[in-house]
């Protein structure tokens, strides 16, 4: 079970512009953005808890930030969800989307309308890891229930939509 959220009886409205990590001692109207890639550690013992994921607190600018953190928040509040990660692009967020549920052995179903790079991603990347994949016409259902297999997993599209890939 969660806790409450801080969140939890606040309008959509105000989610909005107050779902973030907390202020600066400064007491900025909004969040700071944070440009820098290392953080100073209080202790060599802390960083070497917090580089481990054993304690919280940001080490270097690829593995958090708190201006992605505050945007992570904000997006979670106004979804209604727990958590949210924010990636530097969508390539990024489809390939952990893929390496989080996806094992050799395993199928995908994918739109032909895709961004050429999910094509090449889903069609040849993730085969060289035994993924397999069938690529079906955004827009006919039944292409989709028949390329559905036992070891389908993951079902994927977009919206809007690119031209259809002749290649696949």
């Amino acid at each position: 079970m969660t806790e409450p959220s801080r969140f939890d009886d606040l309008h959509i409205e105000t989610l909005a512009v107050r779902a973030a990590v907390e202020r600066s001692q400064y007491g900025e109207n909004s969040e700071a953005l944070y440009l820098t890639s290392g953080y100073v550690q209080p202790t060599a013992e802390s960083a070497a808890r917090r580089f481990a994921g054993e304690e919280e607190g940001f080490t270097y600018g690829r593995y958090g930030n708190p201006t992605v953190s505050s945007m992570e928040m904000r997006l979670a509040a106004l979804e209604g969800t727990e958590a949210a990660m924010g990636t530097s692009s969508g390539m990024s967020a489809i390939l952990m989307l893929c390496m989080g549920l996806l094992k050799a052995g395993d199928h995908v179903v994918c739109s032909r309308s895709m961004f050429g790079s999910t094509i090449k991603l889903i069609g040849t990347d993730l085969a060289k890891f035994g993924v397999e994949s069938s690529f079906v016409s955004q827009t006919d259902l039944k292409e989709w229930q028949a390329a559905i297999r036992p070891s389908t997993r993951l079902l994927l599209a977009e919206t809007p939509t690119n031209p259809p890939h002749r290649g696949v």
